[in-house]
């Protein structure tokens, strides 16, 4: 075949700088696979590598922005929201391993033309564990009769697109240009970088039969898992089949996961684990846990190689619609709750309900305070829906214990779980690195973050108390009824959360935390209140000395609420974890569990 490779394909000629969908459906549509798959494994590569239907797609991938708001409407439009995560792995197609590739466009077919993606699997599989199969694309392509022309592209992209060919990882892409005066004095940078996440709600995901975890480490080989010590004891072995089922090296990472534990010395133990194992940059490391676990893990994969991806599988309330798909990662300093982080999003967040019924239900409660947070803040239905239900979700561990899968109570968990997790994500990923303060999804986590540690209360508690005063302040401010100010705060206190803690009293306290508000804010303090139920505002204009007199206010409103305002094991020690006021000197050695 002539090297000067001519592609005269009618969708090649579409302008867009996007994938869409009619792209995509094009190629499904026009390319047909089974007058290919009766040859040998290399007369068949070599057929894909001369078939010009197959190369133009391939192009396709690899070029075109995947990142647009146009390429996730034309999928959404058509229901096929699953084919995105893919597609954007795609676009480093080349350095993938053929049998990945297989693997890869079987999926993104998968919504488009079951059909299709079954024959795109049949190659995975036939491909799996061969010579040919675990060679990279690129490499069989160039080995083709047609390696000219794939010589000639290697040629052009090292030029103009080096991700297509050296790409770190399949996760994140990034761009930028310069410009300078004619002497070179002066040089000015602009750098965009883009990255994804998927987030999934799941069942059951250490069923042998769920594909979900081995559809993402079977074509590596192997999977580095930082698992919390709690669910190691009670799933470990659960972990250990499902990995050995599928042929799949489990590498075990085992940590206590306490806030006491959520300091920079557990951050550094783990990256120097990862460096023990050498963790490929490319391979996303597999957390499994709660929030603890999830924060100090994503912070460690944000250091080590200085981006390491990372799926989160979550098993708390917390982690599951909260922390596990957040894309802000930290550890505590200074007294000051998540004081040092980054930014550093999962690739993949799995909220998996099936493990919330080996939880303790004062850890149920207190995630349950994440919930209403998104219910007072930003969604009205599902405000209405906490409270209809009420704490039969809590009492039955969201639909996992104590109910028939037939009760009411498991669709509307599932239900309030989708809510929370839609509400939560819209609000944190048009901002993903805190360039500005209007983030709804900070409600009650503005004071919170310096008397939390302090008072020794659990995240959930701690965080209701300063929403609790945060909608006293908006009745204050005109922005609630009064009939709305006491429907949030009986939320909160009918699901026996604390809306009152002696800690607001500690006047130094308080004060400190309004300080550290303002230094971590850029200088304003962009307080989120309830606007409405549903609605959100920000004060800016609180002053010290109003602070103390709103305080002293509530606390008379309160005194009339059951438990004077008190919550249910509120504290880290009734929950059977350490007080986080205690300072480890020196850290138990954890050594992996390969």
């Amino acid at each position: 075949m002539d090297n000067v490779f001519q592609l005269t394909l009618g969708f090649e000629l579409i302008t867009e700088k996007y994938m869409s969908y009619s792209i995509i459906k094009t190629f499904v549509d026009d390319f047909d696979l089974n007058n290919l798959l009766s040859l040998t494994d290399d007369c068949l590569i070599d057929g894909l590598a001369k078939d010009e239907l197959f190369i133009c797609f391939l192009k396709e991938l690899i070029e075109k922005d995947h990142y647009t708001i146009e390429t996730s409407h034309s999928y959404m439009n058509k229901e096929a929201i699953a084919s995105l995560y893919h597609l954007k792995v795609l676009r480093t197609a080349l350095n993938l391993k053929t049998e990945q590739f297989f693997q890869e466009v079987s999926f993104l077919l998968e919504p488009i033309n079951p059909s299709a993606s079954a024959i795109w699997k049949s190659l995975q599989v036939r491909f799996f564990g061969t010579p040919l199969g675990g060679r990279k694309l690129l490499n069989n392509l160039l080995l083709s009769s047609n390696g000219e022309y794939f010589a000639n592209l290697v040629d052009d992209y090292e030029k103009r697109n080096p991700f297509a060919l050296y790409p770190t990882s399949s996760f994140r892409y990034s761009s930028g240009h310069i410009v300078n005066t004619e002497d070179y004095q002066q040089i000015e940078a602009n750098m965009e970088l883009k990255t994804f996440t998927s987030v999934k709600v799941d069942e059951d995901t250490l069923n042998l039969e769920n594909p979900l975890l081995k559809d993402h480490y079977q074509s590596f080989g192997k999977c580095v898992c930082l698992i919390d010590r709690n669910i190691e004891a009670i799933y470990g072995e659960k972990f250990d089949d499902y990995f050995a089922y599928h042929n799949i090296i489990l590498k075990k990472l085992v940590y206590r996961a306490m806030e006491v534990d959520k300091h920079i010395r557990t951050v550094e133990k783990i990256v120097e684990d990862f460096r023990k194992l050498g963790v490929n940059k490319n391979e996303p490391v597999l957390i499994v846990g709660g929030g603890v676990i999830g924060d100090i893990g994503a912070f460690a994969t944000s250091i080590y190689h200085r981006s390491t991806p990372y799926i989160m599988l979550s098993t708390s309330i917390v982690s599951a619609i909260d922390s596990g798909p957040s894309p802000r990662s930290c550890c505590d300093a200074g007294g000051f709750k998540n004081l040092l982080g980054s930014f550093h999003a999962p690739v993949l967040n799995v909220t998996d309900r099936s493990f919330f019924k080996s939880l303790r239900t004062s850890w149920v409660r207190h995630g349950i305070a994440e919930i209403h947070k998104m219910a007072v803040i930003k969604d009205y239905e599902l405000f209405q829906i906490m409270e209809e239900t009420g704490i039969d979700v809590m009492k039955t561990h969201f639909g996992t214990i104590d109910c028939d899968p037939s009760d009411p109570v498991v669709d509307i968990s599932q239900k309030i779980i989708g809510l929370a997790l839609k509400s939560y994500v819209e609000s944190e990923y048009n901002n993903l690195h805190e360039v500005h303060s209007i983030r709804n999804h900070a409600y009650g986590h503005s004071l919170s973050a310096n008397f939390e540690l302090k008072s020794g209360l659990l995240h959930g508690h701690a965080i209701s108390v300063e929403m609790a005063l945060d909608a006293y302040l908006s009745y204050q401010r005109s922005l609630v009824t009064e009939a709305e100010m006491h429907r949030i705060l009986k939320l909160f206190s009918d699901f026996e959360l604390s809306i009152w803690d002696d800690i607001l009293l500690d006047r130094d306290c308080i004060l400190q935390g309004y300080d550290k508000v303002l230094q971590k804010r850029g200088g304003v303090l962009a307080i989120p209140v309830p606007k409405g139920i549903g609605g959100c505002a920000y004060i800016n204009d609180l002053t010290k000395p109003e602070l103390l007199d709103l305080i002293g206010d509530y606390q008379s409103i309160v005194n009339d609420y059951p438990r004077k305002g008190i919550g249910v094991e509120p504290m880290c020690a009734d929950a059977g974890l350490e007080d986080p006021n205690t300072i480890y000197e020196e850290t138990e050695e954890l050594e992996p569990a390969v």
